[in-house]
């Protein structure tokens, strides 16, 4: 029987997704309750049907201390999370992970475009598939047929996700009163971020598009071998928790100077910049001083745009940490090693033999094993739609009320616990607040059944 679940959202992507979301779980006869921590959470919790809304405006590392009461009052079956990586978050998800909670986490999609990602505890290096065996990837799933491998395309998202970014920024202005404890997880102000894509995005529309789609073309028309390296985020947590790099940087001397000793000297160098890195960092700066140092002038290239799969079906290989471009490399057979940790590194698929040798043994990923890996990353984690657009959002939501397996509550069992939560009621062992980086509550249990 279909009984009522109590949902708690955390912090959620700057767009209404986590807005349309509850409101259509609460269409099924389910409660839920917003944790909003800024101003931003504020706006797009507005017409979020009737779900309990509270502010919380103190550091985050009292939290815990805060939500565990509540925990105790309204027994949360199920928790909702945009990112596992924030420090908002970090420890909720342990807490309620030992307090016997579902717990979702939300991120951009592992395949793009027009999917996003979904899954129970954890994302990226901590999804319940980064461990996983061979052997298990190699198993042909038949939950996937190919109308389901093929998403429903949700357009270009660029101009929803940076009108919405921007409305949730300028909400945390007004309503910094209300929330001046909270710390984004984001390393520069807004501010900065503003000012660099200013800068940055037209001087590429006007100076850099043209004679850089130029050069690729000369490339490929040319046959030049070239290996391709496409930047992350420096502030992603697949480079900060993922990753054994400290910064992007980083990363770049690596592969720059293994490119130097191990590859063909007849081959190029492509690095292709992130499309919303701001320019603060003068990634091209760097690599220029460094390659002048190397004498490989000529044969390191950095790029700030170019279109990804024209670059993946060319490319002699792509070097990444553990970005999801990988993906896109093994959709278009290209070689590719990961440096970091990620769901796709699986031998078979990536290159497992180090970085000074792939630059001249590197061979095309093992096509069958794609489409069984692609098949059981669909069915396990991935929902079509995206974050941004109403139809994406639409589609998400669709998608995730099936994922969460969310049903309608029959009238005559509205008000009725989930059984799942029942011996919740009945207190164990006490928590150690150690495990959670600060004090909480005498009287926060671990639930477990009798």
């Amino acid at each position: 029987m279909t009984t009522s679940r109590r949902f708690l959202f955390l912090q959620g992507a700057a767009t209404p997704f986590f807005r349309d979301l509850s409101a259509a779980i609460q269409k099924q006869g389910h409660t839920v309750f917003r944790v909003n921590f800024c101003g931003g959470d504020s706006l797009y919790s507005l017409f979020s049907g009737n779900a309990t809304c509270w502010r919380f405006n103190q550091a985050h590392q009292h939290l815990l201390d805060w939500l565990s009461p509540k925990h105790q009052q309204h027994h949360f079956s199920d928790v909702v999370v945009f990112g596992d990586s924030r420090p908002i978050h970090q420890a909720a998800i342990q807490f309620f992970q030992q307090q016997g909670v579902r717990v979702y986490v939300y991120e951009e999609g592992y395949l793009r475009p027009s999917w996003i990602t979904l899954e129970k505890n954890g994302v990226n290096g901590y999804s319940s598939l980064i461990d996983q065996t061979l052997s298990f990837w190699q198993k042909a799933y038949n939950v996937a047929s190919p109308a389901h491998l093929t998403p429903k395309n949700t357009g270009n998202t660029f101009w929803a996700r940076a009108s919405f970014d921007i409305a949730y920024r300028l909400a945390n202005i007004v309503l910094w009163p209300l929330y001046h404890r909270y710390r984004t997880h984001r390393p520069l102000p807004a501010y900065k971020e503003y000012a660099g894509w200013l800068w940055r995005f037209p001087n590429n529309k006007l100076w850099r598009e043209k004679r850089e789609h130029r050069l690729i073309n000369e490339l490929i028309h040319s046959k030049t071998s070239f290996y391709l390296f496409p930047l992350q985020l420096d502030s992603d947590a697949q480079i900060k928790v993922h990753s054994p790099f400290k910064s992007v940087k980083q990363a770049i001397d690596l592969v720059i100077n293994s490119f130097a000793k191990h590859a063909p000297t007849d081959s190029k160098l492509l690095i292709k910049n992130h499309p919303l890195d701001t320019g603060l960092l003068q990634y091209h700066q760097y690599v220029k001083a460094l390659v002048q140092a190397l004498d490989l002038s000529e044969r390191v290239i950095f790029i700030e745009t170019g279109h990804l799969p024209l670059l993946l079906k060319n490319a002699q290989g792509t070097v990444l940490v553990n970005s999801t471009t990988g993906t896109s490399a093994l959709l278009h057979n290209c070689p590719l090693i990961a440096l970091g940790k990620a769901i796709f590194n699986i031998p078979g698929l990536t290159f497992q033999e180090g970085l000074d040798k792939f630059w001249t043994e590197a061979k095309a990923p093992d096509k069958k094993l794609y489409r069984q890996f692609q098949q059981i990353l669909i069915a396990k984690t991935q929902i079509n739609g995206d974050f941004y657009s109403r139809y994406g959002r639409q589609l998400a939501v669709a998608g995730s009320l099936k994922a969460m397996q969310i049903m309608p509550i029959p009238v005559e069992t509205l008000g009725q616990s989930d059984p799942l939560l029942e011996h919740s009621l009945i207190p164990a062992s006490p928590v150690s607040p150690i495990s959670y980086g600060g004090k909480l509550p005498d009287k926060t249990y671990l639930y477990k059944k009798q």
